[in-house]
């Protein structure tokens, strides 16, 4: 009985080994063969785009020359901005001038009173007449204070600091304005309600390709956007505070989704394992232990986008990028996603204001609920730098460790790399996710707004998680 239970195990052994063996060596055939194809088309990107290193020269300066223009105009703006304050401020009749005096009495004896209200309306007053009085500023500054609102208190204190002084005896109120601001929050930035800005160094989206087993890359242009979403957006959760970011650099994203075609190219090579995958059936998610990029739960062909990655597998696939290529591949910060997946909108998709129909993809974004699967890459609508499948699909990891707001976040592009880095960002929804409320159903519409945030355990894989590279120029 034991040598027959032993043989029997043995001989199972044995047949799950030619089973491994035959989908590890179908997978290889599989690979060498989409290897073949995309070596083809590599061959004819290359015979039409032999100028790209000299054009990525010649678009970073333009952009450079662009930015050092607008810099350049805005300090002029603000100058000319100044002398016209400067101006009204000694046109200023001597009866005008009584008028204002009394006006800031009555007001400060107002405030004392605790009838803040009717302080701030007569110090606004004063502030049409003159815009540069400090001192109905500062007194504005303190109303706001007791009435609670830190942030619009610490903005008149703020422009105490940094406007001219048309009454040099006023001076003395910039030392009191920088003590008022000790246990105020920041100012709200006053440029978060102006458009995006695209230093575009290009007339029309360039591409760059490094090898047959890379991914195409979309050259995005350097811009200044608003990060976030106002409040009254629909759907809007917390942590998505706005505040004005620039990336003042051209980036390269992949202008798809990393594919299972490049992912099994790099498996191929490293024997990367992938394995445990948290699958959606019958009830929902469910762990299915032997589930993975190549088991996903539903059929894909090599240009639908991978699934069942984490945060590991995306950076290891970044890594052998970069080794295999001499470039520098990674995944893209929060705040590179956003100004990529906006491409200079401000509304709450790329494509408008709501989800609509034939958008992207999500449960119900094509009509009725129920096509839970990926797309191949193309199948939608690029976004305005022309990337597809921007929101929706599969969400994307990036690199920021979680903060669950933007306080202290960088303003200049970079990744956060601080805050709970047991858990890290990633963006734009899936197939999964739904864009309206289904009654009875948990998932959180909202999800492929350009500013919904979301952050998770680097070790998960899910059929829904899949992610891009960007590559430095």
């Amino acid at each position: 009985m034991g040598l027959r239970f032993g043989l029997a195990k043995h001989v199972a052994r044995i047949s799950l080994g030619l089973v491994l063996f035959m989908q590890v060596g179908e997978s290889m055939a599989q690979a060498d063969q989409w290897i073949a194809q995309r070596s083809a088309n590599f061959g004819a990107w290359q015979a039409g785009s032999e100028q790209v290193s000299e054009q990525i020269d010649e678009l970073k300066g333009r952009t450079q020359a662009l930015i050092a223009r607008h810099d350049a105009q805005q300090d002029t703006q603000r100058d000319e901005r100044d002398q016209q304050w400067l101006a009204q401020s000694r046109g200023i009749t001597d009866e005008q001038r009584r008028l204002i005096t009394a006006q800031l009495s009555e007001a400060a004896d107002l405030a004392k009173a605790d009838r803040c209200q009717e302080a701030a309306s007569l110090y606004r007053e004063v502030l049409e007449r003159e815009h540069l009085n400090h001192s109905a500023r500062f007194g504005l500054g303190q109303c706001h204070t007791k009435l609670g609102d830190g942030a619009e208190a610490a903005r008149h204190f703020t422009e105490i600091i940094t406007l001219p002084f048309a009454d040099p005896q006023a001076r003395m109120l910039r030392t009191f304005a920088m003590l008022s601001m000790q246990k105020l929050p920041p100012p709200a930035d006053p440029r978060i309600n102006e458009p995006a800005i695209i230093f575009a160094g290009q007339d029309a989206p360039v591409e760059v390709w490094d090898a047959p087993f890379a991914p195409v890359m979309t050259i995005v242009p350097a811009g200044e956007f608003t990060m976030g979403s106002p409040e009254t957006e629909r759907f809007r959760l917390y942590g998505e505070d706005r505040h004005r970011v620039r990336i003042a650099y051209p980036l390269a994203f992949s202008k798809y989704n990393v594919t299972r075609g490049e992912f099994a190219a790099f498996v191929a090579e490293t024997d990367h394992e992938a394995k445990g995958c948290n699958l959606d059936g019958p009830d929902g998610m469910h762990f299915d232990p032997d589930g993975d990029w190549r088991a996903p739960g539903f059929e894909q062909d090599d240009d639908h986008p991978v699934v069942c990655i984490n945060f590991h597998d995306a950076t290891a696939y970044a890594h052998w990028l970069s080794e295999r290529t001499g470039q520098t591949y990674r995944l893209p910060s929060e705040a590179e996603w956003e100004h990529a997946i906006r491409g200079g909108t401000s509304t709450p998709y790329y494509w408008g204001e709501t989800a609509g129909i034939g958008n992207a993809n999500c449960d119900g974004c094509d009509g009725e609920p129920g096509l839970r699967r990926t797309t191949p890459g193309g199948a939608y609508p690029p976004n305005p730098f022309g990337l597809y499948d921007m929101a929706g699909n599969v969400w994307k990891w990036l690199a920021d460790c979680w903060n669950a707001s933007y306080d202290g976040a960088p303003t200049d592009g970079s990744a956060w790399m601080s805050g709970n880095c047991a858990l890290r960002a990633r963006r734009s929804g899936s197939w999964f996710n739904v864009e309206e409320p289904i009654e009875g159903d948990p998932r959180e519409p909202g999800r492929l707004r350009s500013a919904s945030r979301f952050g998770s355990i680097p070790s998960l894989r899910y059929s829904s998680f899949g992610f891009r590279v960007v590559r430095g120029l």
